[in-house]
This record gives structure tokens, sequence and C-alpha cells, in this order.
């Protein structure tokens, strides 16, 4: 099955770790969504963490994965699934133009705000990981458009 990483667990050591099947197969956008920080999070000092919104005509690039059963119940737990995060099937793309159908992990908005500096680097290191492009990781991942 696939999994679909927008935020740190774009970092290959990370997810490495929690998911030790895992197996990064390529970059990968979902369409109609868009990045924010947002809500808080005790496990980074109260700060916003990634989340993705509805939103028309926009893109999120991530990174996907290939990961096994075990590793959906770690992913799980590690996104505090039901309580904190939702999850859903989605369809997302690769540079290529091949779909996959893919897990991804989300919340109801909430107010956006700054994520720690700590975790807002996790995130840029999976995003190079991912090799997703630059435009994306300077206006989406560094720049929070509160």
């Amino acid at each position: 099955m696939y999994y679909f990483a927008y935020g740190s667990n774009m970092n290959h050591a990370q997810m490495l770790k929690r998911c030790p099947d895992s197996r990064f197969i390529t970059k990968s956008f979902l369409k109609e969504f868009q990045f924010i920080y947002d809500g808080k999070s005790f496990t980074w000092s109260g700060k916003s963490v990634a989340n993705i919104i509805e939103a028309k005509n926009s893109i999120v690039w991530g990174g996907l994965y290939e990961i096994s059963s075990a590793d959906l119940v770690k992913l799980n737990k590690y996104e505090g699934y039901p309580r904190s995060y939702n999850r859903k099937q989605v369809s997302v793309c690769d540079a290529s133009g091949t779909h996959y159908e893919a897990w991804v992990y989300f919340r109801t908005g909430q107010q956006q705000g700054e994520p720690s500096d700590k975790y807002r680097d996790v995130v840029l290191k999976g995003a190079k990981d991912c090799l997703l492009p630059d435009n994306y990781i300077n206006n989406c991942l560094l720049e929070n458009h509160l």
C-alpha cells in the first residue's frame, strides 16, 4: 500500500525510524489541496505543525512511500489517528503522470501559526530528501502564508 507524506514524514530518517518496512518511491503531488502550518502540537513545543486543507487550483507536493500494514498501524499512532488526525485514501500523481491511491493524514483546519524552527528543519530536510521543487519549498514550506 502507499502513503503520501507532506510534512515531517517526508524526512527519510524519521520515516525509516517510524516505519522500518517503508520504501520511498518518488515525489508526487495531490491536487486541490494546500499545505499549511496550523494548530498546536505539544510534541513540538505548542507550535503549529503540517496539515493540508482543501483548496481549489492548489497542489501539495510530498513523498510517496510504499508501506506495510504494520507501518500503517505505527503511522496511526504517530499521527494520533483518529483523535488528532483523520486519514483517507487520495489519488496522487508523480512527475511522469502515474497515479497512485495513497493514504494521507489530515485534520480540520485550525488557526494557522508558525512551526518551531526544529520542526520546520525536519520538514525542509524531508522536502530535499523527496526532491520536491525548489519553488514549492520556498513558497509553501519555508514561508507560511498566515
